[in-house]
């Protein structure tokens, strides 16, 4: 079930990018497989990246969720990470984080 819904987004992602594209190939949205929880409990997760406009997201199979009624549970979810920016050169420090 939790595999179905990555592929649900997946697919949404994908259908979304062929219409505004009006092509096939290579799509607007590239997903790359993260490294999930140790022993294979449940922690599927996956890179999203906008190739258009440089958005990225994590989908992840067990994230921590806030229901409409307020309540927490885990389940499958997108959490936005940001818009990247392109460098001038290679090697380039684009933004430090803070520690």
């Amino acid at each position: 079930m939790r595999r179905g819904w990555m592929l649900l987004g997946l697919l949404a992602l994908s259908d979304a990018a062929l219409a505004d594209e009006g092509r096939a190939g290579e799509g607007r949205y590239e997903a790359l497989p993260l490294a999930g929880a140790d022993g294979g409990k449940g922690g599927a997760r996956a890179f999203i990246l906008d190739t258009r406009d440089g958005h990225v997201w994590i989908w992840s199979e067990n994230e921590l969720i806030t229901t409409p009624d307020g309540r927490r549970r885990y389940g499958a979810g997108f959490i936005y990470q940001g818009k990247l920016r392109p460098g001038s050169q290679p090697g380039e420090m684009i933004e430090q984080q803070g520690r």
